[in-house]
């Protein structure tokens, strides 16, 4: 515990702190083109990208954790749609100066995260019905469970 009197950092400021440093590309104008030589993210850079947004992914489908679990959840879910308004932003006015490599990395983050977000809402698909499975035994005529 933090006594009252003392600054502590928050969830939300933790998380802002480190996407905008692990994401910082996104916010920087792209100054001049760039090349596969030498790439607007390079390598390093673009491993702890995939790394941190994986990480989001996974904090934001926060099924089965109670309600205890959503503020990081949504904190999650809202850094990752802010991250891809974020990468199509920069995809949109690249106008061909980016490198191959930072192309193909935010192409591909941006379609996970939009990929996850829509996941995240057809979850438990399977609890509202509709899927039944059936159950076949050797010699028998197939049945349907229920």
């Amino acid at each position: 515990l933090v006594p009252a009197d003392e600054d502590a950092m928050t969830l939300p400021e933790m998380l802002d702190s480190l996407t905008n440093s692990i994401w910082s590309e996104l916010g920087e104008k792209a100054g001049g083109k760039f090349t596969n030589r030498k790439p607007m993210v390079s390598s390093l850079r673009r491993n702890l990208q995939r790394e941190h947004m994986q990480r989001l992914v996974d904090l934001s489908m926060g099924s089965g954790y109670g309600a205890a679990y959503m503020p990081i959840s949504n904190l999650a879910t809202s850094h990752l749609r802010r991250l891809s308004k974020q990468m199509v932003r920069v995809l949109s006015k690249a106008d061909g100066k980016l490198d191959d490599y930072t192309q193909a990395h935010l192409e591909e983050c941006q379609m996970r995260i939009e990929k996850a977000l829509d996941a995240e809402y057809i979850y438990n698909a399977s609890d509202i019905g509709g899927g039944g499975s059936t159950i076949i035994f050797f010699g028998e005529e197939p049945q349907q469970s229920r």
